[in-house]
C-alpha cells in the first residue's frame, strides 16, 4: 500500500523487513554484490558473484533494492579471509574478501561494460594490467582523529562505508609498514596533549627521507604539546608537520628539509601538501609504459598537462627535443621549474594554467604527443580542444565514468583506442584506475 507525502508517493515501511534468498551474479561499480528478486536489482554489500546468500532488505526504490547480508549459504571459491581486523567496518577497502589475484579482472571487467554500453564499442584492445603487492603499498592516506570526551580516549581511523562514524584502528595492512606502525604510538602520543581535543586529522606520507606525519589542528598548539610531538618525532624518526586553517609547520626536525620520491632514476622533490600517486610500484611502471606507448622521438615535442609536480614530466622529458608542462596550481608549477633545474633539464618549460577554463585553451601549443592526467572529475572542458589536435593522446584516468565521458568526443573527432590498461593503484578497493592511448589514422 502506497501513502502519500508532500505530493509523492512512497512505499510504506512494514514492521519487519523482508529477508530473502538470493543468489548473487556480479559485483556493482561499487563493489556490492548483484542479485535480483521480482525484476528488481539487489545490490548487496559483502557479497561476491556465484554465492548463495541470505539477506534482509533495508532500502526499496523504484528500480533497486539495497539489502544486508545476513549469512552466506554457499560461499564463492574465490572468496577469502580478509587481511584486516577492521574491514568489516572501516570504509577504507571494499575488496579485501575476495582473492587479490581476482580483484584486477573485476575492474577490468566494470570499465569493459561502461566502455562497450556507452561508447558502443565492439573490440577493446586491452593490454596486461599494471599490478602491485596486494598490501603495504600505500605512501600516503588521511586519517580522521577523533576526542570521545565521555571517556577521555582519542580514536584514529578511516570513515565507515556509508557514515561519517570512525572505524577506530591500531594498523593497515594497505599502507607501507612504516607508516601503518605509527598509527597506534601516534594515537597514544595525541592522548598526552593538552589540547587533545582540536587534533581532527592525521596524514601519513612516506617520502625518501622517511615516514611523515601531518596534523591538522583547530587552534594553535601550545609550547609543550609542541614538546610531545617533537619529541614522539624524534624518537619514532619521522618528520612532524602541524598546518592549522591558514598555516603549515614543521616542527621536526628544526631545519625543514627537502622531501622527495624517486620514479624512473629521477628524484622529484614535493611538499607535504602537493599530491603524489599513492603506489609507488604502480606510478614507476605507470610512467614506463607511457613512455613505451606513447614512443616519442627526440626531434617531438610533448604536452604534459595537470601535470603536478613533474611525475611525467621529468622522465620523459629527455626523450623529446620539448616539452611543455601545465598546471592549475602555482606552486606546483614552480615544484616541475625546480626539478627541471635539479636535474639540469633546459627542455622544460612550466605554465601555470587553468584548464578548466576553455577561453585560456587557446595558450595551448600543438605538440606531437599529449599527456594528461586530470583529476577524478576528468577533462570535459579540455576535449572540444583536444579533439581537434593531431596528436598522440594518453589519457591517465582515475574514474571509468570520466574516462568514457571524455572518450566519446574523442572517438567522434575521429580517434580511435590504440591501446587500454588498467592499473591497480588501489589494491582492495572498489577504485578503477586506467590508461588509454587515443591515435587518429
Amino acid at each position: 500500500m502506497a501513502i502519500v507525502r508532500n505530493g509523492k508517493k512512497s512505499v510504506k515501511r512494514t514492521e519487519k523487513a523482508q529477508e530473502l534468498d538470493l543468489t548473487i551474479q556480479s559485483l556493482s561499480h561499487e563493489a556490492h554484490g548483484v542479485g535480483r528478486h521480482d525484476n528488481k536489482v539487489v545490490f548487496v554489500p559483502g557479497a561476491l558473484p556465484g554465492e548463495e546468500v541470505k539477506v534482509r532488505l533495508q532500502k526499496q526504490q523504484r528500480h533497486f533494492s539495497q539489502a544486508q547480508l545476513l549469512s552466506i549459504e554457499k560461499a564463492s571459491e574465490h572468496r577469502v579471509e580478509p587481511n584486516c581486523p577492521h574491514f568489516e567496518r572501516c570504509g577504507a577497502c571494499q575488496l579485501q574478501h575476495l582473492a587479490s589475484a581476482e580483484q584486477l579482472p573485476y575492474k577490468q571487467e566494470n570499465l569493459h561494460q561502461q566502455l562497450t554500453r556507452q561508447l558502443k564499442l565492439n573490440e577493446i584492445p586491452w593490454q596486461p594490467p599494471i599490478e602491485s603487492d596486494g598490501f603495504g603499498y600505500r605512501r600516503r592516506a588521511r586519517l580522521g582523529v577523533r576526542y570521545r570526551k565521555q571517556l577521555d580516549e582519542i580514536i584514529i581511523g578511516f570513515r565507515e562505508e556509508a557514515n561519517k562514524h570512525l572505524t577506530a584502528i591500531d594498523a593497515c595492512p594497505v599502507l607501507e609498514p612504516l607508516l601503518s606502525a605509527l598509527i597506534t604510538p601516534m594515537q597514544a602520543c595525541i592522548s598526552q596533549l593538552n589540547a587533545k581535543a582540536v587534533i581532527t586529522q592525521m596524514e601519513l606520507i612516506a617520502s625518501d627521507q622517511g615516514p611523515i606525519v601531518v596534523l591538522r589542528h583547530l587552534k594553535a598548539l601550545q609550547a609543550d604539546d609542541q614538546n610531545t610531538l617533537k619529541a614522539f618525532a624524534k624518537q619514532h624518526e619521522c618528520l612532524m608537520y602541524l598546518q592549522g586553517d591558514e598555516s603549515l609547520e614543521c616542527v621536526y626536525p628544526e631545519v625543514e628539509m627537502a622531501l622527495s620520491y624517486s620514479v624512473s632514476g629521477f628524484e622529484l622533490e614535493f611538499q607535504v601538501k602537493d599530491f603524489i600517486q599513492g603506489n609507488a610500484q604502480v606510478n614507476q611502471k605507470m610512467v614506463e609504459l607511457a613512455a613505451t606507448w606513447l614512443d616519442l622521438k627526440p626531434d617531438e615535442t610533448l604536452l604534459d598537462l595537470f601535470a603536478g609536480i613533474g611525475n611525467f614530466s621529468i622522465p620523459l622529458a629527455p626523450k623529446v627535443t620539448s616539452l611543455l608542462a601545465v598546471e592549475g596550481v602555482g606552486p606546483m608549477v614552480e615544484r616541475i621549474k625546480h626539478n627541471a633545474q635539479r636535474h639540469n633539464m633546459d627542455n622544460i618549460t612550466a605554465m601555470a594554467l587553468n584548464l578548466d577554463d576553455e577561453e585560456l585553451l587557446f595558450r595551448l601549443p600543438k605538440a606531437d604527443a599529449i599527456i594528461l592526467d586530470p583529476p577524478r572529475t576528468g577533462a570535459a572542458t579540455l576535449m572540444p580542444w583536444l579533439s581537434k589536435q593531431k596528436s598522440r593522446i594518453l589519457y591517465i584516468a582515475c574514474e571509468p565514468s570520466s574516462l568514457v565521458r571524455d572518450a566519446q568526443p574523442l572517438l567522434d573527432a575521429g580517434f580511435r583506442i590504440e591501446k587500454i590498461t588498467v592499473m591497480d593503484m588501489f589494491p582492495q578497493t572498489k577504485h578503477v584506475e586506467s590508461m588509454a592511448l587515443f591515435v587518429k589514422d
